[in-house]
């Protein structure tokens, strides 16, 4: 098939479902409508992250803003109201560890002498900013904007002291990426991850390279003061952009994000933070409750990562059980036992921090999207709600130099979230949320719908024949399950390719979105689904049109029944 009968017929196809927009040059291109004039909450609950409740309030949005909010607060003509049942209105989230679109230049190795490495290749970057490799635009931010997170701190990776991090604010109308930019540089981020393939690759080699660099940044600093005082019999300094920024750090300007989980390395972090004087804040921190009284001492921030790794070997209790571990311990395999202790050790970490007088902040460990979840089985193990709401909304955001993004209130920007239920709770979903004004309609429900177990796994080869006013294409599909949710591709030699997203399994029912990229546009179809056997059929709607498809599961492809 040419690539013009290719485009041809994605074009009629995509036509057919009434969803794009065909200008008359024919190229395809989807057009969303334009927003309304204000948007409208009737007798919701708000609820602050500094513990405040108000009750029956009436909220209303235009042009970004809220304008108004309170009981009684009239109603304009022109606002759509968002319609749903015991409504609740929080901060908008904020991961400080969190995820978006980046793109950084690759180090080119070969060749390179193991002993005497560049820079670049020993990952020791700091004057790097990571906001100018951002790539992702508003469309990008869409999953964690339908998981009610509105801005989140992005760190470099790939080495020592890979660059400095970003704020992102997810605004859905970013054209660019600098658009997303919250704050360009809130802190340097280091870790204890050496070079490859040469020097500094070991713990001891990089911990004295860190040293050194110090070093020769401040030796750097004295020439450039002396040369300022009295230029007689020196020559003019040269300006090395790295050790302006090691000089800054070491005079405590710039705070330090840095990646540590072990308690040995904790301290590590703590001791070098004492020889060369920056400020650090811990990321990760998976065992810094077992310095807690250090980490208290100091003030030192602790962004904790809440993506708990799944367990291999301990069964953790049902629901219902008589509390965290209910299990007996001798009933336990030695293993067992060992990951039962490592994990509830994890659990109960946040709940020890904040205990202990900590500022914590939650995160999603850089996965971005729903760390809800882990939110709640921090507060099985002994956290708050009211200290779980903080930790994701204000503390983060003062962290990351945003503080005012998270308040609710007449006259501030319009960014909060909207649920059916409390935030942390399994079956609450984030219905609708808001940056900037720009509203993003969320998830009916967490993964796992309405809590049933999945009778079905969708995971492997299908074969889908799509129906849409009154034309079928065939279409083949490829999905990957876990547990409750599941994500894949779907495409055709004709229509192209669709992402499969946000999808979940509850009992044999599925519900998922597609999404087509058309360049720097792109369109939302919401589907559902029921399986029976190795068949599935179900039906989908976009902005302006319906279709159905049915599909069979292709032979010898993974899944099935469980």
């Amino acid at each position: 098939m040419t690539e013009r009968k290719k485009v041809w017929g994605r074009v009629l196809f995509l036509a057919a479902l009434a969803l794009l927009v065909i200008p008359a040059l024919g190229s395809a291109q989807y057009e969303e409508p334009p927003p309304p004039a204000a948007y409208a909450l009737e007798n919701v609950t708000v609820l602050h992250a500094d513990g405040r409740t108000e009750s029956g309030v009436n909220l209303v949005v235009r042009r970004g803003f809220i304008v108004a909010m309170g009981p009684g607060v009239p109603i304009p003509r022109d606002a759509v109201v968002l319609e749903g049942d015991s409504l609740r209105v929080y901060p908008g989230l904020v991961d400080a560890h969190g995820k978006a679109a980046v793109e950084l230049p690759e180090v080119e190795s070969q060749g390179l002498l193991s002993w005497a490495l560049p820079r670049e290749a020993q990952g020791f970057t700091p004057h790097r900013l990571l906001a100018d490799y951002l790539v992702g635009t508003g469309a990008d931010g869409r999953e964690a904007r339908t998981a009610g997170v509105i801005a989140g701190g992005i760190h470099p990776e790939g080495g020592m002291a890979p660059g400095q991090s970003v704020t992102v604010l997810f605004r859905k109308d970013a054209r660019t990426p600098r658009e997303t930019v919250a704050h360009p540089n809130p802190g340097l981020f280091f870790s204890f991850q050496g070079a490859r393939g040469g020097y500094p690759s070991t713990l001891f080699a990089v911990l004295a390279h860190f040293r050194q660099m110090f070093e020769d940044a401040a030796r750097e600093g004295l020439i450039g003061t002396e040369y300022s005082r009295s230029p007689a019999g020196l020559m003019l300094p040269m300006w090395d952009p790295d050790f302006e920024v090691l000089r800054r750090t070491a005079s405590g300007q710039l705070p330090v994000f840095f990646a540590a989980n072990s308690a040995g390395d904790i301290r590590r972090v703590l001791g070098l933070a004492d020889e060369i004087g920056f400020r650090p804040i811990i990321v990760g921190g998976e065992e810094a409750w077992r310095v807690s009284d250090e980490l208290s001492r100091r003030g030192i921030p602790v962004l904790v990562s809440v993506d708990f790794p799944n367990p291999t070997e301990w069964e953790p209790p049902k629901a219902g059980a008589e509390g965290p571990g209910a299990a007996a311990e001798d009933a336990l395999e030695p293993g067992a036992a060992r990951e039962k202790e490592r994990l509830e050790n994890a659990y109960a970490n946040a709940a020890r921090l904040t205990e202990a007088g900590i500022t914590l902040a939650l995160t999603s460990g850089g996965g971005g999207g729903d760390f809800r979840e882990g939110v709640a089985k921090a507060m099985e193990y002994g956290l708050s709600e009211g200290d779980a709401i903080r930790a994701v909304t204000t503390t983060p955001a003062s962290i990351l130099g945003i503080p005012h993004v998270v308040t609710v209130g007449a006259g501030m920007a319009a960014n909060f979230i909207v649920t059916d239920g409390p935030i942390f709770g399994e079956d609450t979903g984030i219905l609708f949320t808001f940056v900037e004004g720009q509203m993003e309609k969320g998830r009916e429900r967490r993964p796992g719908g309405n809590g049933e177990t999945p009778s079905v796994d969708v995971t492997g080869g299908w074969e889908v024949m799509v129906s849409a006013q009154g034309m079928e294409m065939p279409f083949s599909m490829t999905l990957s399950q876990d547990g409750a949710r599941f994500s894949g591709t779907m495409s055709s030699a004709e229509a192209g390719e669709a992402e499969v997203s946000r999808g979940t399994v509850s009992g044999n029912e599925l519900s998922f979105t597609l999404i087509f990229s058309m360049g720097a546009e792109s369109m939302e179809l919401e589907a559902k689904a029921t399986v029976e056997g190795e068949r599935m059929t179900g039906s989908g709607s976009g902005e302006m049109g319906d279709f159905t498809f049915r599909a069979t599961r292709k032979p010898g492809s993974e899944g099935g029944i469980e």
